[in-house]
């Protein structure tokens, strides 16, 4: 582990240079061009990075090559560690705590009734997160979302791509895929107890991690079909958008019956229904979906 750390360590010291980000922010810039024509040579990249001295530049590229680099035939491209910073670097997430008063955006109302109460939930975008909930049952939303998503952006708009990024991230999990790191991850079931801030405390919970980075959070049962093409279908064809399965009255939480343990023939079994229309999942320990039965002929042709 002493080794894995020191190679973390020296790997992220030569980050500390802004020649090197430059480098680094030039290749991905090249990215779609290169792969077309070339990558380019040492004296290309130089002169478009704008640095005179030789030595210098040489000793900057160095000390690059191999993690976030690498050289073949004498010209250079970035590696996915490379491309990773770029993204983060360009989503405005290293920016200081100072930096972020300017993405903030100040907590509104939205459309949606808590299911608790006759208030209407609120959401805010702060400290990288965007929250929705109610101010006396807790948290519906509490995503990590990079400062970017909301340029340009109304607090709605950032609902809406937050939302359909997290059904993505839901989908890949159910795939044993981390939507972060890209290593081994899942859902799995049962969980019993969730944080006492969650709007949902009395719905039966799963739990998304990740074997290798930072990633695990509870997440609802029902919640685990997001992303399901019989999901979106019936959800279309009630005139219900993608972002309604996961906030407000027909969100999968509300609208679906849950069950688990001896009185399924599979780990868990959760019915969507929305008016005339339902798809039964029958789901494995991992919340992998077994077989599913959509009742609503309108899903199946």
């Amino acid at each position: 582990m002493t080794g894995e750390r020191e190679a973390r360590e020296s790997a992220y010291a030569a980050l500390t240079d802004e020649t090197r980000v430059r480098i680094l922010l030039t290749l991905a810039d090249q990215y779609d061009e290169a792969w077309s024509s070339e990558w380019p040579t040492f004296s290309e990249l130089r002169e478009q990075v704008g640095v005179e001295d030789t030595s210098r530049f040489s000793y900057h590229l160095s000390e690059l090559q191999d993690v976030f680099i690498q050289k073949e035939d004498g010209r250079y491209r970035p590696r996915i560690a490379a491309l990773k910073i770029v993204a983060a670097i360009r989503a405005e997430n290293y920016k200081t705590q100072n930096d972020d008063k300017q993405y903030e955006i100040e907590q509104q109302e939205t459309e949606y009734e808590c299911p608790h109460c006759d208030r209407n939930l609120v959401a805010a975008y702060r400290e990288h997160h965007l929250y929705i909930g109610c101010p006396d049952h807790g948290a519906a939303v509490a995503y990590p979302t990079p400062p970017r998503a909301t340029e340009n952006r109304s607090l709605d708009a950032v609902i809406d791509s937050t939302l359909r990024n997290h059904a993505c991230d839901v989908r890949l999990l159910r795939n044993g895929v981390c939507p972060h790191c890209w290593g081994a991850a899942g859902l799995s079931l049962p969980r019993d107890s969730v944080p006492e801030t969650y709007l949902h405390q009395d719905a039966p919970y799963a739990t998304a991690a990740c074997d290798t980075c930072w990633l695990s959070y509870p997440i609802p049962i029902a919640q685990t079909v997001l992303g399901h093409h019989a999901v979106e279908a019936l959800y279309a064809t009630h005139g219900l958008r993608p972002r309604d399965a996961q906030i407000g009255p027909h969100s999968l939480t509300q609208v679906s019956n849950v069950r688990t343990g001896e009185a399924v023939p599979t780990a868990a079994q959760v019915v969507v229904r929305l008016a005339d229309g339902s798809v039964k999942f029958d789901l494995d320990e991992n919340c992998r979906i077994r077989r599913y039965d959509a009742s609503d002929t309108r899903l199946t042709q």
